[in-house]
């Protein structure tokens, strides 16, 4: 996991987004982030009581738009340690979303972050990355089917 935060820090400071060098919470307008919260939390009870018992993406879709509801929230309400834990579970589930549908995580992350360091920052919105003359878009058929024999056509 390392590795990947050190390419993310990495395009961030190609990107000149921000990277704090310790623990802090991001910048927000914390009236915006609380009401995005209680939006996003009031969706993720919708998706999760309309999801079947085996609807496995509407409910692995819920856990994120919870986690994102708690994220939004812990900054709304000045909580760093909240936000940490909102940050950790964000994480584990997207994880888990990999590891559900088998995907080739570290081959899909990589060939994002290849592509990722094609683009340049956007001169009109700092920390925000555009498709320039150099942008190479990600190969995803080629990672999602990463050490697969006879993939399907």
């Amino acid at each position: 996991m390392q590795d990947a935060l050190n390419s993310v820090r990495q395009f961030h400071a190609a990107m000149n987004a921000p990277i704090f060098t310790y623990p802090n919470l991001l910048p927000c307008d914390r009236n915006a982030a609380a009401a995005l919260a209680e939006r996003v939390g009031t969706l993720a009870m919708a998706s999760m009581a309309a999801a079947s018992a085996d609807d496995v993406l509407l409910r692995r879709a819920s856990m994120a738009l919870e986690e994102l509801a708690e994220w939004l929230a812990a900054h709304s309400q000045g909580d760093l340690v909240a936000a940490a834990d909102a940050w950790a579970d964000r994480a584990y589930v997207l994880f888990g979303d990999a590891v559900a549908a088998g995907l080739p995580a570290v081959a899909l992350y990589d060939e994002v972050h290849r592509s990722n360091m094609t683009k340049e920052p956007d001169p009109l919105r700092i920390g925000k990355a555009i498709k320039g003359a150099r942008y190479q878009p990600p190969d995803i058929r080629k990672s999602v089917y990463f050490g697969v024999e006879n993939p399907p056509a």
